[in-house]
């Protein structure tokens, strides 16, 4: 990055930035984000749910599976995953990803 472009503000809030706010939105995550082992054998155990979720582009599994796995406590984990089993059973993506026309 070319730090001579910024002002002299912009560079000092630029060095000081730390790791732990860098890189925690979904959209930048580098790595796929995975459902893991347990909750994809859960998912899969329905299987109407997991081919319309396996139908889906994978920026929407990856999107999808990162809404599960970003909580950070196990019950919003599981009640998370268990919506988007619910979601995906009845044909419809999770609230969080459909288009304004098809919000309930």
């Amino acid at each position: 990055m070319k730090l001579g472009l910024m002002q002299p503000r912009g560079v000092q809030a630029f060095e000081k930035r730390t790791g732990s706010r860098s890189e925690i939105y979904a959209y930048e995550q580098r790595m796929g984000a995975r459902l893991g082992d347990a909750y994809e054998k859960r998912f899969q155990a329905n299987k109407k749910a997991w081919k319309f979720f396996q139908a889906h582009p994978p920026w929407y599994r990856r999107t999808a599976s990162w809404h599960v796995i970003s909580a950070k406590k196990e019950e919003t984990r599981l009640k998370r995953l268990a919506q988007l089993i619910d979601n995906s059973e009845h044909e419809r993506p999770i609230p969080e990803l459909r288009r304004p026309s098809e919000k309930e």
